[in-house]
């Protein structure tokens, strides 16, 4: 059996580390669940497959419990579930997370990941001739990302912009503009060859909510907008 996966959370992102001890692996996916037994859906794939160390980043996780688990198949084609770990997660860090790259980018930031190793306590009282020992206390292990805090060159991880940004808990894409009365404002996205595929003309109210199924794939946009034609702003949103 492969050791327990363990996690903890941290600025919107739910972090996962186990330690793999097995050779002959086919697969390794990671699936997420709000009620710990059903519903259970598959948010992507472990890339290193050596022994050792293993991790994964949740870059979207959900308001309250998060439940996880691995689906492991071997290169016998036998398959094993691990254990179930739940993470819970406020929903204010959401709100206040970077924009992050699409799930394959994102893992790349498992290179920054640092464990504590589980640390043990044991406490023995040996008055005279009679001893009397505590039993164990294990502590879990302290499990930090380092997240870069500006654009990166591959796309890793962007500062959210006021204006334009990802909604965390729809998906859709939030144009929020209060004083949109007092200048002409205008939007338009562009994918990563800078091929404009979705554009505002005029931004005609407060709160605007774009669908995210108008940019028909996900990933990375850059946006840009325009305060009467000069630009205020640019930036990125994810299509997750």
């Amino acid at each position: 059996m492969l050791p327990d996966i363990t996690g903890s959370t941290s600025k919107g992102l739910n972090i996962l580390s186990w330690e793999c001890q097995y050779d002959g692996i086919k697969s390794i996916a990671v699936q997420r669940s709000s009620d710990s037994i059903y519903n259970y859906v598959t948010l992507g794939l472990v890339k290193n497959l050596k022994k050792g160390p293993q991790a994964y980043i949740d870059g979207h996780p959900k308001p309250g419990k998060n439940w996880y688990r691995l689906y492991i198949i071997f290169n016998s084609d036998l398959t094993w579930y691990s254990n179930r770990f739940a993470i819970s997660v406020d929903s204010v860090d959401i709100v206040n997370a970077q924009v992050l790259a699409p799930n394959d980018s994102l893992q790349k930031l498992t290179a920054n990941i640092k464990i504590e190793p589980i640390k043990t306590t044991t406490t023995t009282d040996a008055p005279q001739t009679n001893t009397i020992t505590v039993p164990t206390v294990e502590v879990a292990p302290r499990i930090t990302l380092d997240i870069p805090e500006d654009a990166t060159e591959d796309g890793v991880a962007y500062i959210k912009s006021q204006y334009i940004y990802t909604n965390p808990f729809t998906g859709h894409v939030n144009i929020d503009i209060p004083n949109y009365t007092r200048h002409h404002y205008a939007v338009d996205f562009m994918n990563k060859d800078d091929k404009k595929v979705l554009e505002i003309e005029r931004v005609g109210q407060s709160t605007i909510i774009i669908d995210k199924r108008n940019f028909q794939k996900k990933g990375i946009y850059k946006f840009e907008l325009r305060e009467d034609r000069k630009v205020l702003e640019t930036g990125f949103i994810t299509i997750y």
